[in-house]
């Protein structure tokens, strides 16, 4: 068996594996990336087991359809589809690329299953598209790889250059996705070696397995807000500072604002035990060294035991800025790969917000629940006299004070701030 078929064969398991991995994601996490990226390696799949049978067997006109509409149309422009709905372009971009991409997509594949060919392929040799395709499909094929590389060109820059404070798409997932998409239209270049095609196919499958498994679901996949965007000036009052002596200080600018954002997990179910011990950790040490985090509460599920929902709400952007850095969270952040399926990220624009202590939670220094209270002495205050007249006003005889039914320390009021 020839170096091209074993390379061949070796790429459909690569390329079948990847696509049920990412079919299991698609289920639990219905993205439109996911979605195309799954597509892409089928039809990387596809492509394989048709070289592998025409490097043993010979190249014919299934064969050779079936490795061109995948590797040089649909592969290169669902990825880069794909990428521009990841990096959360606006509303108007990413429809412009959907109604662009579903258009090619029909159109070209139209073209390029009907064209009858200049020379219907044979023999076991690469069967190139210059040689095979007319005029008009290599202009389809022209038109879908420029569009697709324009916009991988251009989704990398926009990842790369974010400044704000969202998270934002790992690029170690979206490099190697949008370098599969060059990959594949590598292979209309001509190669020395017949290796190189199927070897090439397998890399493009292997590369969108490692990126889209890198990538953490991000802002983009829901309307993106800045941390903070939409509150009102003064929602949260300034830190109480001494009065300082000497000069005026100079106007104070306006608080920040608070930011919130909502993590939903699915976890493998056999790492559940481990992923609580992290989140468990991570949350003392978030309760312990930061002031800034208002709100750090992991929910679980009763209907959904594999899911974990983190409630966070910051200070302000600058405080979230502080949770990520801190190394307790970076830890977190890698440790956790290993045990969850997939992730959702919700951000929040806080309209309205009550911060109160848990009823279990107990003041610095207060009397524990199980200790036995220590009844008050009784309070009978003496009425008081009525002053005679003429000396002043007269003063009214107070009821003795209502005793609480059960003495204990009450909680902590609550923050409130303003709404909208």
């Amino acid at each position: 068996m020839s170096p091209p078929v074993l390379i061949g064969f070796l790429g459909v398991l690569v390329a079948a594996v990847a696509t049920g991995v990412l079919a299991g994601r698609c289920v639990h996490q219905p993205r439109i990336y996911l979605i195309l990226w799954t597509a892409s390696t089928l039809g990387l799949a596809v492509a394989l087991a048709a070289q592998s049978l025409g490097f043993a067997s010979g190249f014919g006109l299934a064969t050779f359809r079936a490795i061109q509409l995948p590797t040089q149309l649909f592969v290169p422009l669902w990825l880069a589809w794909g990428l521009v709905e990841l990096v959360g372009w606006s509303e108007v971009a990413r429809f412009g690329m959907r109604l662009i991409s579903s258009a090619l997509t029909v159109v070209a594949s139209v073209i390029l299953a009907t064209d009858p060919l200049t020379a219907p392929p044979s023999g076991k040799s690469w069967p190139s598209a210059g040689p095979h395709f007319e005029p008009v499909s290599h202009y389809a094929l022209d038109a879908v790889q420029v569009v697709a590389a324009g916009a991988v060109l251009a989704s990398v820059a926009r990842a790369m250059a974010r400044k704000d404070a969202l998270p934002r798409p790992d690029l170690t997932g979206i490099l190697p996705v949008g370098l599969a998409a060059f990959v594949a239209v590598g292979l209309r270049l001509s190669w020395p070696d017949r290796s190189a095609y199927p070897l090439l196919t397998l890399l493009a499958a292997a590369l969108i397995w490692f990126g889209a498994t890198r990538i953490q679901p991000s802002p983009g996949q829901v309307p993106a807000v800045r941390p903070g965007a939409d509150f009102g000036a003064g929602d949260v009052p300034a830190p109480a500072t001494a009065p300082a002596t000497g000069p005026a200080p100079a106007p104070a600018t306006a608080p920040a604002k608070p930011y919130g954002r909502i993590l939903i997990f699915t976890l493998l179910e056999a790492r559940v035990a481990d992923f609580d011990r992290l989140a468990e950790q991570t949350a003392e040490q978030v309760r312990i060294g930061e002031p800034g985090t208002l709100v750090y509460v992991i929910h679980l599920v009763p209907n959904a035991p594999l899911q974990r929902i983190f409630y966070e709400i910051y200070r302000d952007p600058a405080a979230f800025d502080s949770h990520e850095s801190q190394p307790y969270m970076q830890r977190f952040v890698a440790e956790r790969r290993s045990c969850v399926l997939a992730t959702n990220v919700i951000e929040l624009r806080l309209k309205y917000a009550k911060i109160a202590p848990l009823p279990n939670s107990q003041p610095v220094n207060s009397q524990p629940v199980n200790s036995q209270p220590v009844n008050p002495q009784p309070v009978n205050p003496q009425p008081v006299n009525p002053q005679p007249a003429g000396s002043g006003p007269r003063l009214r005889t107070l009821p003795p004070p209502v005793r609480p039914a059960r003495p204990g320390p009450l909680p902590a009021p609550g923050r409130r701030y303003g709404g909208i």
